[in-house]
């Protein structure tokens, strides 16, 4: 076997050993929600931030709606919220922050739809996740669509902004965000 076809040989095997590993990176990283092919799975690892994963539910050309939750709160207790926008035709994006002061989940929500290349987004935030939200929202309100808080506190002014209870359901969590994602002017 000539050298250049060894090598190629050698190449493809690592590549499928990658690809094999990838497999199982969402168990690694406590996904939860269902892996369908592939391509889920690469979404599941790929965003920039160091040790930030997230999880993606809808069709890729959907209007983008980023769901952030509280660092203690599982992925399963949101799937429910994904589902109902991901059948709407909505993008839904689920990030895994890590843990810090909602100053830097801030920043850290701007690089993840920055590396993500999303100009501009709906944005859901409960408990935690809500501060999160309204700190990157006061750095760059461009980015933001619409914001809607789930966690019982004062919504922000500037913007299109929709409070809810802490308790509020799924349904009702979908139901805001998906009027705000009809009523807002998209750039894109």
């Amino acid at each position: 076997m000539n050298e250049t076809r060894r090598l190629f040989l050698l190449s493809a095997l690592a590549g499928l050993a990658g690809t094999a590993s990838l497999a199982f990176a969402p168990a690694l990283a406590g996904a939860a929600l269902p892996i369908r092919s592939a391509t889920e799975v690469l979404r599941a690892v790929a965003a920039a931030q160091p040790a930030l994963s997230y999880h993606a539910a809808g069709p890729d050309d959907g209007r983008p709606i980023v769901l952030v939750r509280s660092r203690g709160d599982s992925t399963e207790g949101h799937i429910e919220t994904a589902s109902l926008l991901a059948a709407q035709g909505y993008q839904v994006l689920l990030p895994n922050l890590r843990e810090s002061d909602a100053a830097t989940l801030g920043q850290d929500l701007l690089a993840f739809i920055d590396s993500l290349h999303i100009p501009e987004a709906v944005f859901i935030g409960t408990g935690q996740g809500a501060q999160a939200v309204r700190a990157a929202a006061s750095h760059r309100r461009t980015r933001f669509i619409g914001l809607v808080l789930a966690d019982g506190g004062a919504a922000p002014t500037a913007g299109a902004t929709i409070g809810l209870a802490t308790g509020a359901t799924p349904q009702q969590i979908a139901d805001a965000a998906i009027t705000l994602a009809r009523q807002a002017k998209w750039r894109t």
